[in-house]
């Protein structure tokens, strides 16, 4: 696991400054701490930070090929590299490491762009092809790890944070509107927009090129959802065949050559998990829970009955409200305004887990995957808004909500009748626009103009609207939700703490697999994960199986009425805060007031907006202080540097 960064010159005469590669590469130290690279040959420079994982030895980045055409920098793991490596040596290759860097090197060196949907893996690379004068950036399936550019008429930038591509220096750090109304619209931002404008997202299962000043993109992978509604094949054949690909999964994501362990909430998606390892390692599997003195959150009886019961070497860890001191700390390390507030257990686990192992393996990806979120067994409520007659929803629920205050209590459900749209979005997408029409302040209101922020996944619903619901929103979340939300937390709260994450309930294999299965095996009489709760009872307790449903979620409400009140007051009604102009004073006192006093839980969007000043604060009042901070810091620790070109300036 690593952090890359490089920059390509427009003009073949030019060549990127070290120093400016320099300051790219350690800003990303937590990315990698071990080893520091650098290549520089004629207009591109490229750079690395390693976080070694497999053959310690050697593997240094940048890499090579063995005539000097073509040059690699990559971040993650390519779990089929074993597979891949013995076709290449079939084929003729040699291979003077054990690395999976190698492979993929020598993978694009034999297929060319056509490499990429042969890589079982979690990755976001950069080639640089001599011989063609291109660079070559792709992105895993899924969007497992982050990939970020800029381009201007002089140069293309990229960096696996955007903050990799501010430190560069000549971006203007302005802030996009449109990303901002997403971000108060989901909690997070999705798509190719990022919260800078000008800085990009390279999309999951997307490569991209840059060749003579001209970028073009395209997707090498598509998920295809492909339910059938009448199936021969039994409960028994599907289980098998699930059992088959999740044992496989599993046993690609134990090949390390540091300590590895696993996550475990008590739940069942990491409970499955750390059951298969513990199967196919045949010795206790380390596992890493954490819990809150508030009941309803913590979890730590659940993991611990769940560790008893598969005899894991069990660690835990008790989050308390002082944790949200490191929030500043958080938010740098989020990049971008990122308002999911499991942000903060997940750095802990992680922060715990780094402790004793360098690898963990989680459960991220069953809820999407097996149709485990609740939103799904409760679909059947948000049809029951669409067959409401229009004249009763736009002509009498819509103007009443319009002239009662939001603070009154029905007022959001209200409020999503009157707006609904005939196959429009339930209201659990997102964060949606109960508050935001009277928080957002005059001038931000006329600056968007008719943005809509759910253009992007309406666009999603067109496409699969001859699915039954369920698929629906499973493509959905698979989409969006799970790689600008999900999988992003992941990324960037393990790789603060530089620990690698991987997801066996993500390979690519049972992901298509469960695509092609009725919704009857996903959701059966409001059960979700039917068919996965079927395979699980091989393994685990019952407790697992009957278990509520839970997020993995702080105790916010609480926590802002008591002991983070007056953080919050003083963070969101901060002169600096509303001199933005994002925002009016009134409707934040108001959030405050009626959260603090119990009467409506606004915890959610207390904490969205807590976040986004705080991003503020850092990425655009502070960045000079933080960016040279972090370089001071990060310059402390390297081990190791080469430079793979020695003509450079």
């Amino acid at each position: 696991m690593c952090g890359i960064a490089g920059v390509l010159e427009f003009d073949s005469n030019k060549q990127p400054f070290l120093n400016r590669l320099q300051r790219m590469a350690r800003i990303l130290t937590h990315r990698g701490p071990d080893e520091e690279g650098f290549y520089l040959s004629g207009p591109i420079g490229l750079a690395h930070r390693r976080l070694s994982i497999i053959d310690l030895v050697s593997g240094q980045q940048p890499m090579k090929s063995p005539d000097g055409q073509v040059c690699v920098v990559f971040n993650g793991e390519i779990y089929n590299y074993p597979e891949l490596k013995a076709d290449l040596e079939q084929k003729g290759y040699e291979f003077c490491t054990r690395s999976d860097t190698e492979v993929l090197l020598t993978l694009y060196l034999h297929y060319g762009l056509d490499c990429f949907p042969k890589i079982n893996g979690m990755f976001a690379c950069a080639f640089w092809d001599h011989r063609s004068q291109e660079l070559v950036l792709a992105r895993d399936r899924f969007g497992k790890k982050p990939l970020f550019y800029y381009q201007d008429t002089h140069r293309f930038i990229f960096g696996s944070e955007i903050k990799a591509v501010l430190a560069h220096g000549g971006i203007e750090r302005e802030v996009n509107l449109a990303a901002l109304h997403e971000y108060l619209s989901y909690n997070y931002i999705a798509g190719e927009q990022t919260i800078i404008e000008g800085i990009h997202r390279l999309p999951p299962a997307h490569v991209l090129t840059v060749q003579n000043g001209q970028v073009s993109c395209r997707s090498y992978w598509e998920l295809v959802f492909q339910p059938t509604t009448n199936s021969s094949v039994s409960e028994e054949e599907v289980v098998e065949r699930l059992e088959d690909l999740l044992r496989q999964s599993v046993r690609r994501r134990l090949i390390s050559d540091v300590p590895l362990g696993a996550f475990l909430s008590g739940g069942l998606d990491s409970s499955a998990v750390v059951a298969f390892m513990a199967q196919i390692s045949g010795r206790p599997v380390q596992t890493f829970t954490i819990g809150f003195e508030e009941q309803g959150y913590s979890e730590l009886e659940d993991a611990r009955a769940v560790a008893t019961h598969l005899g894991t070497d069990h660690h835990e860890l008790m989050v308390s409200p002082s944790a949200i001191e490191m929030l500043p700390d958080l938010v740098w390390h989020l990049d971008e305004p990122f308002g999911d507030s499991s942000a903060v257990p997940s750095y802990y686990v992680c922060r715990a887990a780094r402790q004793h192992v360098t690898v963990v393996l989680s459960g991220d990806g069953g809820d999407e995957v097996f149709a485990g979120y609740n939103l799904y067994r409760q679909l059947h409520s948000y049809q029951r808004m669409e067959h409401t007659p229009t004249w009763i929803r736009q002509g009498i629920l819509k103007p009443l909500a319009d002239m009662l205050p939001f603070t009154w209590r029905g007022w959001n459900y209200l409020y999503a009748m009157g707006n609904w749209k005939k196959g429009g979005l339930p209201c659990g997408l997102g964060i949606y626009p109960y508050i935001r029409e009277k928080l957002y302040s005059r001038d931000f209101t006329m600056q968007l103009g008719n943005r809509d922020a759910f253009a992007a996944i309406e666009k999603l619903l067109r496409q699969v609207v001859h699915l039954d619901p369920v698929s629906r929103y499973q493509y959905i979340d698979t989409l969006q939700y799970l790689p600008a939300d999900i999988l992003t937390k992941v990324d960037r709260m393990s790789m603060a703490n530089s620990l690698e994450v991987r997801s066996p309930l993500l390979d690519y294999t049972l992901v298509e697999y469960m695509a092609t299965l009725p919704v009857t095996f996903k959701l059966r009489d409001s059960v979700g994960k039917y068919i996965f709760r079927k395979l699980c009872a091989r393994s685990l307790p019952a407790s697992v199986l009957s278990k509520r449903k839970q997020g993995f979620a702080i105790p916010q409400g609480r926590w802002f009425q008591k002991e983070l009140r007056a953080s919050a007051e003083e963070i969101l009604l901060d002169p600096r805060t509303l001199a933005r102009g994002y925002f009016r004073e009134e409707t934040l006192t108001q959030i405050l007031r009626q959260h603090t006093t119990g009467r409506r839980d606004y915890s959610t969007w207390i904490w969205c907006l807590m976040v986004l000043e705080l991003w503020f604060r850092s990425f655009l009042d502070g960045w000079q202080d933080r960016q040279r901070n972090q370089y001071q810091l990060s310059g402390k620790q390297d081990l190791h540097v080469h430079i793979n070109n020695s003509h450079h300036r």
